[in-house]
């Protein structure tokens, strides 16, 4: 049975692992910050974890990354930890997501495919700067990143309204406008060290996902 929460929150953790594994694997930082990089992967864990219950499948990447969390000397992902474990997880991570499309309408399929950049963009934004890394460029990057695939989200969101018959669409005027307006703020708060030539700060980008997150539950009635 398709579980609503799982549209966004599989593609979250999927985009900002993907985002980890490439500033862990990539990324020119000391072995200082690759250390705390590294120590926010629990977070990840966490967020699998809330996987299982209603997707079994999820156990998978979540026991990878577990072992490679775990298993790894902080400070030495990049030169002494086991890489193919990391990319085994990332692997399994997309198999999860692909196994949610069968129960997904295909605006559904389109608006969580867009979740894997905006949602997954913005947890690695946070957990990058909760980490203190001196990757300026993902501060610039990220960001508008997370504005292409809003603007493609609603796109999908307009798609899956074409197909709602007009009665059901105005019970669902708060929801949609809610959704909207939510998925705004959060852009404008996530860009708000860009349009005011601050450092970005872990508040700042928490209070982002919280809006986001709650554009994404209002999201959830029209799907």
């Amino acid at each position: 049975m398709f579980t609503g929460y799982l549209m966004f929150l599989i593609p979250a953790l999927l985009g900002a692992q993907c985002i980890l594994t490439l500033v862990l694997t990539k990324g020119e930082i000391c072995p200082g910050q690759r250390g705390r990089v590294h120590k926010t992967l629990p977070i990840i864990l966490a967020g699998w974890l809330l996987c299982v219950a209603t997707q079994p499948l999820a156990v998978l990447p979540l026991l990878t990354l577990a072992f490679f969390t775990f298993k790894v000397k902080r400070g030495k992902t990049r030169d002494a930890g086991p890489i193919k474990i990391l990319m085994a997880s990332n692997m399994l991570a997309a198999i999860s997501w692909l196994m949610l499309i069968p129960t997904m309408t295909l605006p559904q399929v389109g608006m969580s495919f867009m979740a894997i950049a905006l949602f997954g963009s913005l947890l690695a934004h946070l957990l990058l700067t909760q980490a203190r890394t001196r990757l300026q460029a993902f501060h610039r990057i990220l960001p508008f990143v997370g504005f292409g695939s809003a603007i493609a989200s609603i796109l999908f969101m307009l798609w899956q309204l074409g197909r709602i018959d007009e009665a059901t669409i105005s019970g669902l005027t708060t929801s949609i406008v809610g959704a909207l307006v939510l998925m705004l703020v959060a852009l404008l708060v996530w860009a708000g060290h860009l349009l005011s030539s601050r450092t970005v700060n872990r508040w700042q980008l928490l209070g982002a996902s919280a809006l986001l997150v709650l554009s994404g539950s209002m999201q959830l009635a029209i799907f």
